[in-house]
């Protein structure tokens, strides 16, 4: 094929009109038998929009979104970007009262949802009032019925590189969620990188994009956005499903597909389930966690006709920082184990976490990044702001080092997050919820290593006197007050926890012990 045009508008409202304009009979979206092509997109968008407007939505307004995969997402998010309001994907795997805490953040004009996460949050007191919608019920009330009654009439607003698109929700080590703010100029400058770095370029005309990544993380947002800009049709999965996944392997079309190591372990164990060839995966795309080397090699063996690229970043970073192409992941190459150099456009640099100062190339310290696609600030929170983006660069909280071609190694964080099948968990939030435990004295959560999900909640905590709790216990408590894929899968008792003079826990030393 002759190589296809990567379009990269200044804002992102645009880029589903120049597919429309351009190619407006090509499918763009495929969802559950379901094709959309980018003309159609393109009007549902416009539809969106007018609804969005007639509601009463203005510049700057936050639209939460609580659903799983559905096609509406793209339509909702091509129209708030249309008119300068923000889209704010809610993490439907969270507890009740975790997306409360969330909506009373983000204070959003509207909040569209399924039913099923919408009565779970039945019976919540102090939720925020705005206009509330279901998804695919039809009838009054139904944001899929509002969109169809509207007419495919572009906005008059003139949406700007300012305008934000996505106020993506991430934890801190307090555990209290945050709004990554991410306007249009973001998107620009990491599509720029993109084009330069040659991402994601598809190798055929009949190239599609196997997309099952959640609407809720950056990079299930960043992945759509990038195979419309490539003219590339995505095959949008409600929900992540390697069984599904592997079906859809046994068709006559390439696959492109974003994964995380969990996602992509579990394809190759469905797969060997099923007796079935992946051979069809030409490019596999991972990230949000390490990729345990083994795991590479059997995935490289199952997907023999695949190209393999790791992305590192993070959403504060739009997603992309390095990049680790595919020769880089050939057998006996040292660098396959690392995250990659970093994207056009980005400077990486180590520092020490403590003096703020430069550390020379080999040594290790904390990941420290600049460019112009880090975000715009935590959203409500100029101090947290200021916390992690000083002088321009953005301190990751990852513990790394640089070699001497400028491949950057990650080798552990400086911030406690563990990162469980691409989930990001911060044992503070988990620590909170047990300090209130009658029968726990202390609590320390750390993450210890998973073959699977690469790791899991662990907890060690030190029993009052006289306590008779054990691990089931400890997990029947969390049970309904955290998201489930929070709970620990390991629970220990010790006499005290290992502290430092100040007083504070040493984990360090903690996960030494579940080592070794």
């Amino acid at each position: 094929m002759t190589q296809r045009e990567i379009l990269n508008p200044p804002v992102i409202a645009d880029l589903i009109w120049e597919q429309a304009q351009q190619r407006p009979d090509q499918v763009g979206l495929i969802f559950e038998g379901a094709e959309f092509t980018y003309a159609r997109m393109n009007a549902r968008s416009n539809k969106a929009a007018q609804a969005f407007l007639d509601m009463g939505i203005r510049p700057g307004d936050r639209i939460c979104w609580l659903a799983r995969n559905v096609s509406t997402f793209w339509d909702a998010l091509f129209g708030a970007a249309k008119i300068g309001a923000v889209m704010t994907p809610i993490n439907w795997r969270l507890a009740p009262l975790e997306v409360d805490q969330i909506l009373t953040d983000a204070n959003p004009a509207l909040f569209v949802a399924e039913r099923a996460f919408l009565n779970a949050l039945d019976g919540i007191e102090g939720r925020p009032e705005c206009t509330t919608m279901v998804l695919h019920e039809g009838g009054e009330g139904c944001f899929d019925t509002l969109i169809d009654k509207h007419e495919d009439v572009e906005p008059e607003y003139s949406p700007t590189s300012n305008d934000v698109l996505v106020q993506l929700y991430t934890s801190g080590t307090t555990g209290l969620p945050k709004g990554v703010i991410l306007p249009n100029r973001c998107y620009y400058e990491v599509g720029e990188a993109g084009r330069l770095a040659d991402v994601l370029v598809p190798h055929s005309d009949d190239e599609t994009a196997l997309h099952a990544l959640p609407h809720f993380h950056v990079a299930g947002v960043n992945f759509g956005l990038m195979a419309i800009a490539r003219s590339v049709p995505i095959i949008q999965h409600r929900q992540f499903d390697p069984a599904a996944v592997v079906k859809e392997a046994q068709g006559n079309v390439p696959l492109n597909s974003f994964l995380v190591p969990a996602m992509i372990m579990m394809i190759l164990e469905a797969a060997k389930t099923a007796n079935a060839s992946l051979h069809q995966f030409v490019e596999v795309s991972y990230g949000a966690a390490p990729m345990p080397e083994p795991l590479l090699n059997a995935a490289m063996a199952a997907m023999p006709n695949a190209r393999f690229t790791q992305f590192y970043g993070m959403t504060e970073t739009t997603g992309g920082v390095t990049l680790l192409k595919h020769p880089d992941h050939a057998p006996g190459m040292k660098q396959r184990v690392s995250a990659g150099k970093a994207l056009p456009g980005c400077d990486v640099k180590i520092c020490d976490p403590t003096t703020g100062a430069d550390l020379p190339q080999g040594s290790t310290g904390e990941v420290v990044v600049r460019s112009k696609f880090v975000m715009d600030s935590y959203w409500g929170k100029p101090e947290a702001t200021q916390e992690v983006v000083k002088n321009g660069w953005y301190w990751s909280g990852d513990a790394g080092y640089l070699d001497e071609n400028g491949f950057l190694y990650v080798v552990d964080r400086i911030k406690d997050m563990i990162i469980s099948g691409g989930e990001n968990i911060y044992p503070a939030e988990i620590e909170q919820v047990l300090s209130k435990h009658p029968g726990i004295a202390e609590v320390a959560v750390i993450g210890a290593p998973d073959e699977k999900w690469g790791e899991v909640v662990k907890v060690v905590a030190v029993k009052r006197a006289g306590a008779t709790i054990d691990e089931a216990g400890v997990t029947d408590f969390l049970k309904g007050k955290i998201a489930d894929f929070k709970l620990p899968k390991e629970v220990s008792f010790i006499d005290m926890l290992p502290r430092n003079p100040s007083g504070k826990v040493l984990k360090t030393e903690l996960r030494r012990s579940d080592s070794g």
